[in-house]
Formats: structure tokens, sequence, C-alpha cells
């Protein structure tokens, strides 16, 4: 009964989310806007993220259109996939059936997964792909055919044209080889496959690589920028908050009942399997988050095995447990698209609430017959392109040549020192002194939105 149950479950909070997306008034985040605004040029490469996910947003926006609703339906309806494939992974290590249902209602219901689901992001399609090389690993390790280790490599090179952070795969096959003697044969008897393998990830990631070795590197260069290892202080408070987090993303209720039951694991292979392709993960980014800092869906790929792991231990001692914590999981995840269809006030929404209406007050109170608007913050240029797809306003950002590039729009749309026509500027005015053409700047408002922190400045700059 507990799989019907769960499975209900599943179905209700899929039905749940879709509602949400069709109900809300919320808007896109900002680089959810930036990610669609990078789709609607197609390249092997961009400023901060290799180029995927904007491949998948312009494949899908080129069938369904891009409006928001059409937009969120990728990272739900992605999870759904996501999901099956981690039931077929358990199928692979447990060779049970309802183990391996459970295990993919249980991956589908995780608050990690149910937040995720409203957020358009490239961890969205990581998981996906990093899923599907860790199926095709295990089939690969039971038959060690070519077939099995191109796809592998297929997968693995799509899973770091998602995300980099793929670069963690490699880390944990290694750990996996050490612990597990059979992979270890398999890769080392087979060792010119494994060298296919690598080359087939190799190819499938050459043109990102060539993109960036023509753009000096610059996603690589921004990616080290973001760990801020050149920051170090300190805090291990962080690192705990950074575990408990975790053990909410799974479930509270799986994560506690998991660690007082902790002397009851099964040492065997789909232990060390799903062990050495969570922990280490999990260690790595611990680390920064006690040295630096450490967002939390930095380990989003960890909570694959980790979810698979704890779903088996707990089945095997409580199938009520495990029920209980699919149901409140799914009361967590109710919840939260409860406050999403209601476009809740919450200061948790407020980076995603107000930004429309902003944008129409702006145009028709401020633009008139001017046709150029200038904003100097990434988020909120994001968000600007978006909603003003179809008008016919032309938006750059402010960026005096030389400087250091912080942003892919620096790159794709900065505000020429040339320019001489009258426009809308959004920001810190200094931003524009290095415009050569005198021009006059009136400073027409200093407005309160919810969507930032500070007042956003209004100026009519005419030349």
């Amino acid at each position: 009964m507990h799989i019907k149950q769960t499975i209900a479950l599943v179905t209700i909070a899929l039905l749940v989310k879709l509602f949400a997306i069709l109900s809300t008034n919320f808007d896109l985040f900002g680089d959810e806007a930036q990610y669609w605004i990078w789709s609607q040029n197609m390249d092997f490469g961009y400023y901060s993220k290799p180029p995927l996910l904007a491949w998948v947003i312009g494949g899908f926006s080129s069938l369904f259109g891009s409006s928001f609703e059409a937009l969120k339906i990728i990272p739900a309806g992605t999870y759904v996939l996501s999901s099956f494939v981690v039931g077929l992974i358990s199928q692979e290590l447990y060779n049970n059936k309802k183990l391996a249902l459970l295990s993919g209602a249980t991956f589908y219901l995780m608050p990690a997964v149910s937040v995720s689901s409203f957020l358009i992001s490239t961890d969205v399609i990581l998981i996906l792909f990093w899923s599907l090389s860790l199926l095709f690993l295990l089939r690969t390790r039971k038959n060690p055919k070519t077939i099995n280790f191109f796809i592998l490599g297929i997968f693995l090179g799509l899973s770091f044209l998602a995300k980099y952070a793929a670069i963690y795969f490699l880390l944990s096959m290694v750990v996996l080889v050490f612990l597990d003697k059979a992979t270890k044969k398999i890769f080392f008897k087979k060792f010119f496959y494994f060298v296919f393998f690598l080359g087939t990830s190799f190819v499938v990631l050459l043109p990102n690589i060539v993109w960036n070795i023509k753009n000096n590197w610059v996603t690589l260069s921004h990616t080290s920028d973001n760990a801020s290892l050149n920051k170090i202080n300190f805090n291990l408070l962080q690192g705990v908050e950074f575990i408990l987090t975790q053990g909410m993303m799974v479930g509270p209720l799986l994560f506690v009942f998991f660690l007082i039951s902790m002397n009851k694991i099964k040492y065997n292979f789909a232990t060390k399997f799903l062990l050495s392709f969570s922990l280490p993960v999990l260690f790595v980014v611990l680390g920064e988050s006690i040295l630096v800092r450490a967002n939390a869906n930095w380990a989003a790929v960890a909570l694959i095995s980790l979810s698979i792991f704890f779903t088996n231990h707990v089945y095997n001692l409580s199938k009520k447990i495990l029920v209980t914590n699919s149901i409140i999981n799914f009361c967590i995840c109710v919840v939260l698209f409860f406050f999403i269809s209601s476009t809740s006030s919450l200061k948790f929404f407020n980076r995603i609430n107000g930004i429309s209406s902003f944008a129409t007050t702006l145009v028709e109170k401020h633009m008139g017959d001017i046709n150029f608007l200038v904003v100097e913050d990434r988020l909120l240029f994001s968000n600007l392109k978006y909603i003003l797809n179809e008008s016919q306003k032309k938006i750059y950002t402010s960026y005096e040549p030389g400087k250091k590039i912080t942003s892919s729009f620096h790159l794709s749309d900065p505000l020429p020192p040339t320019f001489n026509k009258s426009f809308i500027f959004l920001g810190n005015i200094g931003e524009i002194n290095y415009l050569i053409k005198k021009n006059q700047i009136k400073k027409i408002e200093q407005i309160k939105v919810i969507f930032k922190r500070s007042e956003i400045e209004v100026y009519e700059v005419t030349f």
C-alpha cells in the first residue's frame, strides 16, 4: 500500500507545481532571464556557464514559446525524467522494483527537488545527465561493451556542458576504483575502452573548450572568482549550517532516522558506489563552506546518490518511516507551491516579485518616445530585456572599455562611449561618465521596489 500512496503523492505534487506555475504572478529571477537571453543567440559557451541549458531553453522555446509558464515547465518536467532515472539506478543496484519505485518517488519529493522544480538553473540539467551517467557506469561495470562506454562518455560530456561541477564525477570514479575491485578490473582490463570513454566525453566538450580558448577562458575565470578561494575566512558554523541544510534538502525525517541508525548500514557494492558519488562532493563543498562560503546547491549532485542510499537503508528498517518522510516532504512541496501560486508577499520571494509591474510603469511613465534604456545591474538588465523583448526599446548596460568584465552583457550589450542618443538610465550615474559626448542628466525618480534591497535611481540622459 505504501507504494501506491507514494506514487499518488508524486502525481499530486506534479499537478500542484503545474497549477502554481499557471497561477502565480511572480517573475523570472534575473539569472533565469539571463539564460533565456543566451538562448536567443546560440553559442558554444557563455560568460559564466557552459551552453547546454541555453540550448535546452532555445529548443524548448522554439516549440512552446518563451512565456513564463512555458519556461518554468522545463525544470518541473526535467525532474520527472531525473526521478525515473533515479529509479533505474536503484533497480540496477538492488534489483528490487518496489524499492526502485520508492527511490524515484522519494527523490522527486525531496525538498531540494521541490525548490529546484521552480528554478531554471544549470543544476536541473546537470542532475539529469549526472544521473544518466551513474546509470550507464553501472551498466558498463555489469556489461563492459563498447556501446556502454560510448554512451557513458556522451552523458558525462553532456554533464560538463551543463555545469563544470561534473568534474566531481571523475573524482568520484577514482574513489570507486580504489574501493571496488570489480570496477578497477574493468577499467584497467578494458583500458582502451576507458580511454575511448574519456575521449568521447572530450569530443562532446570540445566545442566549449574551443569557445573558451577564443574568449580567454572567461567562463573558467568566472568560476574561479565565484569560488572566492582568495578570501579565506575560517568558520566552522558555516560548515554546520551546510550539513544541516543538506539534511533538510534530502528530507528532515529521512536524514534524522538515517543518523540514528547508521550502525545498521550494510557495506556492499551498492553502498560503496553511492557513497563514492556523494561523500567526495560533500566533503569538497563542506571544506569550501568552512574556508570561504558555499551555496547549498553546490553539492546538488551528491543528493542523487545520497537519496538512493538513504531510501534503501530506511526501506530495510522501517517502510512506515519512508512513507511518513514522503508525506512530510509532500506537505513541504504543497506549502511552497501554495505560496508561489498565491504570489506570496513573504520576503523569501522578494527577488521575483513586482518586476513586470515595474517595467510597465517605467515604460509608460518615463520612456515615451525614448527608445533606449541603459541598466547598470546585471539581474535587472536580464529581467527588463526579457520583459521588454517584444517592444521597440533597445537595452544596453553601462561598461567602460578596458575595465574588468563582470557580466556577459559587458560583452554582448555594452553602451558604446560614442553613444549620442537620449536614453533612460537605471543605476549609479557615475557608471556612464566614460561617455565622450556631452550630455544633460536629470534625475527623474528614486523608486523603492520589492525585488531590490536598495532603491532604483532613474535618470533621463539627453544629448
